[in-house]
């Protein structure tokens, strides 16, 4: 489903589900007067559906069209949902030449539990702002992963201990994050033996918390700053 149907749906579902709500406030105007519409109005959704419960012979139709706007509002997510639980995360999960590639960014679950279920990737882009040392617990199964891309996420200094029980890392990046030169050139002096490239650009790290260890394998290491 394309991100303009899944609008068109949300936006006709809110429609429908406004005017069953309208027509509820209405007919309590016609049955109460005008202080059990406010009350209605100002309690809205839940006082429009209950009193179209407790009247419920006078208001099935407003509370179908109730229904039908909630049901129609949650096609888009239902459908996204249901595709990922059928045929997978599509593109975000990829197998290229035998190796998993996946791609997080951008992700609009509420968590990352389903990093649990993949501890073979081995290329991991997790670059949100939701992101932190805590959701990092997550990819210490994951030995297998050379490349971890983590920019504009909220980890800290507490993600490089993680970061050295990660034996196959290669490239590491870290731009616009919340790490330190002091705890990036700690974890530089015991990094892990197959790290040859870091970013950490957007952090205001000067070089020289680079240089030292670039310096000890010069024609294999890269860094950005």
């Amino acid at each position: 489903m394309s991100e303009v149907v899944g609008v068109y749906l949300l936006l006709s579902g809110v429609a429908v589900l406004l005017i069953g709500l309208c027509w509820l406030i209405l007919q309590s105007y016609r049955k109460r007067g005008w202080w059990m519409a406010t009350l209605l109005l100002l309690t809205s959704p839940v006082g429009p559906m209950l009193f179209g419960l407790i009247n419920f012979r006078r208001a099935k139709v407003p509370l179908i069209l109730i229904l039908l706007g909630l049901t129609i509002g949650a096609m888009p997510f239902a459908y996204s949902h249901g595709f990922e639980l059928i045929f997978g995360l599509g593109e975000r999960d990829r197998m290229v030449a035998g190796e998993r590639f996946l791609t997080l960014t951008g992700w609009d679950r509420p968590n990352y539990s389903l990093l649990a279920s993949r501890a073979d990737t081995v290329v991991l882009e997790l670059g949100n702002a939701d992101v932190n040392d805590e959701t990092l617990e997550l990819l210490l199964p994951m030995t297998q992963l050379k490349e971890l891309t983590l920019s504009d996420s909220l980890v800290t200094d507490a993600a490089f201990t993680v970061f050295k029980k990660l034996p196959s890392l290669e490239k590491l990046r870290l731009q616009r994050t919340k790490i330190s030169k002091e705890g990036l050139a700690e974890f530089l002096n015991a990094p892990p033996g197959m790290l040859k490239e870091i970013d950490v650009s957007g952090n205001s790290i000067p070089a020289s918390a680079l240089r030292k260890w670039k310096n000890q394998d010069s024609e294999n290491r890269r860094y950005v700053n």
